[in-house]
């Protein structure tokens, strides 16, 4: 089943160590909402408890101060970003892999565009010189605070004292909410707007031969397991032939995939996988040999396209989501059912190693060619499978 299987036994165990995933992002705004509104009816209900003043000059004033104090949080909480030749260097080593042969299995990939960071420039700007002035006039808040105070209390039309009370906890309060606020979810969701936005400028993002298009990073982390696979596929040779077997499986298998027959006309190939993006790259080298991939991600769309057109063979994965539950051996039922459906056509099991050891046997029974839990052996035996 490409990754995604190649991880069960990985993501079984750290299912058992932690709940249920809690986004913690949704949850701020709301309790900071939830803060906010309790100011607010605070505030007002002064205007119906004693000292009863008027409630509009005080929620004004309170939404004043928050406003201040959120604009505040914004400029300090804008997210810096990586120096451009620092991103274009990470993008060249996520674009330099993936080559097969002479050729690349890239395109090519666009040179980044320069990020417009006048925001960030002027929030760092701004910051520096409000905490410097900060610092050097430290001494005169109070006087400040307390003139602030002085100005506001007649609006509130009561005793001068106890109005200066009043508008000094409203000041404390909703200034520090809002720079709580500002900061906060600035820091947590512009930093996520900025990085999708800089990521579709600077187009971080590889075309395949194909013209599908994938992320960097996933392909960085497809082209891991195809290092793994080859990796293995390389030592069990090695070690063939220090056994002196020198027809081994793995050698055929290797010579296949590198010498396959060019094909004047496309062959059908079906594949089922309930992550299809895991498989891309292989799907990719099938393409590059003129073999068309058909996906499927279920075993009934799976059999309806069976039953529309013939495919020169089937691969399926074993683990995966069937009728919105998670069956581990679903590749061995569809083995069967494709059986009673196609009796001669070739299958092809591509799984985990986990899912290959407890299952393979039983795919085996029901009538599966070839069971793999490598990509590169995988495509050999595609390509031997379709030649003959």
């Amino acid at each position: 089943m490409a990754t995604q299987t190649g991880t069960d036994s990985f993501r079984t165990r750290l299912t058992k160590r932690l709940p249920g995933p809690v986004n913690q992002r949704d949850v701020l705004p709301a309790i900071l909402l939830g803060i906010l509104l309790a100011g607010l009816a605070t505030v007002a209900s002064g205007a119906l408890l004693p000292p009863r003043y008027q409630a509009v000059p005080a929620l004004l004033w309170a939404l004043g101060f928050g406003v201040s104090g959120m604009l505040l949080g914004f400029l300090f909480g804008i997210p810096r970003s990586l120096p451009s030749d620092a991103t274009a260097t990470m993008q060249q080593d996520g674009a330099s892999i993936a080559t097969t042969g002479d050729k690349s299995l890239l395109s090519g990939t666009p040179a980044p565009m320069e990020i417009n960071s006048n925001l960030v420039e002027v929030s760092d700007w701004l910051t520096k010189i409000i905490v410097g002035v900060g610092l050097i006039e430290l001494k005169s808040l109070p006087a400040a605070a307390r003139s602030m105070t002085s100005f506001i209390a007649p609006s509130l039309a009561i005793d001068t004292d106890t109005a200066r009370a009043i508008v000094g906890a409203v000041m404390l309060f909703f200034s520090v909410h809002g720079f709580l606020t500002g900061y906060l979810l600035t820091r947590i969701y512009l930093s996520i707007i900025i990085k999708r936005a800089d990521n579709l400028v600077k187009n971080e993002s590889v075309l395949l031969d194909s013209g599908k298009e994938i992320d960097v990073s996933e392909l960085s982390r497809l082209q891991q397991k195809s290092l793994e696979d080859m990796q293995e596929a390389v030592t069990q040779i090695l070690l063939a032939e220090g056994n002196g077997s020198g027809s081994t499986v793995g050698s055929v298998g290797i010579a296949s995939l590198a010498d396959h027959p060019s094909r004047q006309n496309p062959i059908d190939v079906l594949w089922l996988d309930d992550h299809p993006r895991n498989n891309t790259l292989l799907v990719e080298q099938l393409v590059r040999q003129n073999i068309r991939v058909d996906l499927a991600q279920s075993t009934a769309q799976a059999l309806s396209l069976l039953s529309k057109k013939p495919y020169a063979l089937l691969i399926t994965d074993m683990a995966r989501l069937e009728g919105g539950q998670r069956q581990r051996d679903a590749g061995v039922q569809t083995v069967r059912e494709v059986r009673q459906l196609t009796p001669s056509m070739p299958i092809i099991v591509y799984c985990s190693k986990d899912t290959a050891v407890t299952y393979g046997q039983q795919a085996e029974a029901a009538g599966a060619n070839f069971i793999t839990t490598s990509g590169i052996s995988l495509l050999a035996h595609v390509n031997k499978l379709v030649r003959q």
